[in-house]
C-alpha cells in the first residue's frame, strides 16, 4: 500500500497543467479532490542552485530582490508566487463570512522530488496516506495539534531551506477572493522542484486559482531541463553557418560544374541554418521573459519539419542515382513527391503538438495517432533508400565505373553509420523515458533533442563533402562520364539507344564486332538504367552474357 501511495503522489506531481513555460500561468484552474484534500499540481521544474545567497530571507528582502530586474542572468534561482488569486464559491463565502476574520485557507507547498514522502503522513488505521491533519490524527501523534485542518509537512525548515516549504493564503470574512503576496523560496540545492496548492477544508474544495508562478534559474527563466539548449542552438547555428560558407565558396568557385543535385543540397543547408537560428531566438526570448513565444516556436517547428522531409527526399534521390546514374526519376517522381508530402504533413502535426502542447499529456490512443504515421513513413523512406542504393551499386559494378562506385560506397557507409547510431539512440531514449531517469536525470534531458540535431548536421556535412562542387564534378554527371572505365563501357555510355542504328548504318566501323557488341551492351545497360525498378540485376547479367 505504501508503494501505491507513493505512486499516487508521483502521479499527482506529473499530472498535466496548462503551464507550458517556466512562468506557469493559471486561469481559474480547479483543485482535484483526493481522499482527504483538494490538490492542484502548480508546476514541476528542474532548477539549478542559486549562485547568490542572501543573508536575510525576509518578505521585504524578497520583494526588493524579486522586483523588476533588467539583468535576468543575475545568478539567483527561486520559485516565486507572483500575486496569485484564489476564488471560492460564493455560497461558501457567505456561510463562512458570518464568523468574521479568517474563514478559509489555501496552502502552497514547494518541495524537492526527494522530499515527496514528507508531504502528508501514512495512517495505518486508514491504510492510506493522509495529507491533512485531523484531531484524531493529532491524538495518535501523527501530526501536531497546531496542524489540525492544515497540510502535514514533516521536516519543514525556513523559507530558504531545501526541506519542504509552504506558505498560507487566507480568505477573510465573506470575501470570495484571496490574494497572495509576492513571496519566493530561494533554491540553494540543484534538483527537481514541485509546487502544490492544497485545501484541507472540504467546504473549500471548489477553490480555483488564477495568476502565475515563476521558476527562475541562475541564468534566466528557461527550465533547467532546457537551459543547455540555448547555447547548443547558438553553437549549431554557427556550425551550419560555417558549413554554409565553405559550401558557398566551393559553389561559386566551380559554378560552371554545378549540378542540379548541388542545388538541392543548397536548399537543405539553407533551411538548416534558418531552423537553428529561429530555435536559438525562440529559446533566448523564453529565457528572458519566462514565456515561450509560440510564433517563433511554430515557425521553428515547421522549418524543422520541412528540413527533415527534404533531407530524407534528398537522400532517397541520391540513392536512386539521380544525376549520376539516371538523368531523371522518371515514373518514380510522383511516388517520391507523394511520400514526401505525407511525411511532411504527419511530422509537422506531431512536432507542433509536441512543442506547443505536450505529447506526453495526451491519451495513449491520441499519442499513437500522432507518432505512428511518422514511424511508418520513416520506415518506408529507410527501406526505399537502401533498396535503391543496392540497385545503384549493382549497376555501377556492371558498368565498371570505379570512381562513381567509390563515391556511392562512401555514401553507403555514411548512411549505415547514421542508421546504427539512430537505432542505438532510440533504444536508449525509450529506456530513458520509460523509467524514472527523465525525472532523476532531468539535467540530461536536453541531449534527447540535441542528439538528433547533431546527427542531422553530421549527415549533411558528409553529403556536402562527398558531393562538393569541384572542377571534376561533371564526371559524376549522367551525361559526362569518368575516364577510369573500360573502353567497351566508354563506347556503351557514349552511344545512346537512338544513335545505334544510325551509327551502325553510316560508319565503316559498323561491321566491327567490337562496336556492335558495345552497341548491344549499351541497349541492355540503358534499359537497366531507366527501368531499374522493373528489371533485376540478375536479368541484366544474363542478358550481358548472351550478348558476349
Amino acid at each position: 500500500m505504501r508503494a501505491v501511495a507513493r505512486s499516487l503522489l508521483l502521479w499527482l506531481t506529473l499530472a498535466p497543467t496548462l503551464a507550458r513555460a517556466s512562468a506557469h500561468a493559471y486561469a481559474r484552474d480547479s483543485l482535484y479532490a483526493t481522499n482527504d484534500a483538494a490538490i492542484l499540481v502548480a508546476g514541476a521544474e528542474g532548477v539549478f542552485a542559486s549562485r547568490v545567497r542572501l543573508e536575510r530571507e525576509t518578505t521585504d528582502v524578497r520583494k526588493r530582490w524579486l522586483g523588476a530586474n533588467p539583468r535576468v542572468a543575475d545568478g539567483r534561482a527561486y520559485v516565486r508566487l507572483d500575486a496569485l488569486t484564489f476564488e471560492r464559491p460564493r455560497e461558501t463565502a457567505r456561510a463562512r463570512g458570518a464568523t468574521g476574520g479568517a474563514s478559509g485557507l489555501v496552502e502552497a507547498a514547494t518541495f524537492k522530488r526527494e522530499d515527496v514522502d514528507r508531504i502528508g503522513v501514512w495512517d495505518d488505521e486508514a491504510g492510506a496516506r493522509k495529507f491533512c491533519c485531523t484531531g484524531d490524527m493529532a491524538k495518535r501523534g501523527l501530526c501536531e495539534k497546531g496542524e489540525v485542518g492544515r497540510l502535514v509537512v514533516r521536516g519543514r525548515g525556513d523559507g530558504g531551506a531545501t526541506a519542504p516549504w509552504k506558505t498560507e493564503i487566507w480568505f477573510e470574512g465573506d470575501d470570495v477572493e484571496a490574494r497572495s503576496d509576492v513571496q519566493a523560496v530561494s533554491v540553494r540545492e540543484t534538483g527537481m522542484y514541485y509546487m502544490w496548492f492544497v485545501v484541507c477544508d472540504p467546504e473549500h474544495a471548489g477553490v480555483t486559482v488564477s495568476g502565475r508562478t515563476l521558476w527562475k534559474n541562475p541564468d534566466g527563466y528557461l527550465p533547467g531541463a532546457k537551459t543547455a539548449l540555448l547555447p547548443f542552438y547558438g553553437f549549431a547555428a554557427m556550425a551550419y553557418l560555417g558549413l554554409g560558407f565553405a559550401w558557398a565558396m566551393a559553389y561559386v568557385g566551380n559554378w560552371r560544374h554545378v549540378l542540379e543535385l548541388h542545388n538541392c543540397i543548397t536548399v537543405v543547408l539553407a533551411l538548416s541554418m534558418c531552423e537553428t537560428a529561429v530555435w536559438y531566438f525562440d529559446y533566448a526570448n523564453w529565457n528572458a521573459t519566462g514565456y515561450r513565444p509560440y510564433v517563433f516556436t511554430v515557425v521553428a517547428v515547421l522549418l524543422g519539419s520541412l528540413r527533415t522531409t527534404l533531407s530524407r527526399t534528398l537522400v532517397l534521390m541520391m540513392s536512386m542515382g539521380y544525376g549520376v546514374v539516371r538523368p531523371t526519376l522518371g515514373g518514380l517522381n510522383a511516388k517520391v513527391v507523394s511520400l514526401s508530402v505525407c511525411y511532411l504533413f504527419s511530422t509537422a502535426v506531431k512536432d507542433v503538438v509536441e512543442h506547443v502542447g505536450s505529447v506526453d499529456d495526451l491519451k495513449p490512443g491520441a499519442r499513437l495517432f500522432l507518432v505512428l504515421p511518422v514511424s511508418v513513413f520513416d520506415s518506408v523512406f529507410l527501406i526505399w533508400i537502401f533498396n535503391s542504393l543496392s540497385r545503384t551499386l549493382t549497376q555501377l559494378v556492371l558498368r565498371q565505373q570505379k570512381q562513381k562506385l567509390s563515391l556511392y560506397r562512401a555514401f553507403t557507409n555514411l548512411l549505415a553509420a547514421n542508421v546504427v547510431l539512430s537505432v542505438g539512440w532510440l533504444a536508449y531514449e525509450m529506456w530513458f523515458k520509460s523509467t524514472d531517469m527523465i525525472e532523476e536525470k532531468w539535467e540530461s534531458v536536453w541531449m534527447l533533442t540535441a542528439f538528433w540535431q547533431a546527427l542531422s548536421f553530421g549527415l549533411l556535412a558528409g553529403i556536402c563533402f562527398l558531393w562538393r562542387p569541384a572542377s571534376e564534378s561533371t564526371q559524376y554527371a549522367y551525361s559526362e562520364l569518368a575516364n577510369d572505365i573500360s573502353e567497351d563501357a566508354w563506347w556503351g555510355e557514349l552511344i545512346t539507344n537512338d544513335d545505334i542504328e544510325q551509327f551502325a548504318g553510316s560508319s565503316k566501323m559498323s561491321k566491327s564486332p567490337r562496336v556492335m557488341n558495345s552497341a548491344k551492351k549499351t541497349r541492355a545497360m540503358n534499359d537497366f538504367s531507366l527501368d531499374a525498378d522493373d528489371d533485376s540485376a540478375a536479368e541484366i547479367e544474363m542478358e550481358m552474357g548472351k550478348i558476349d
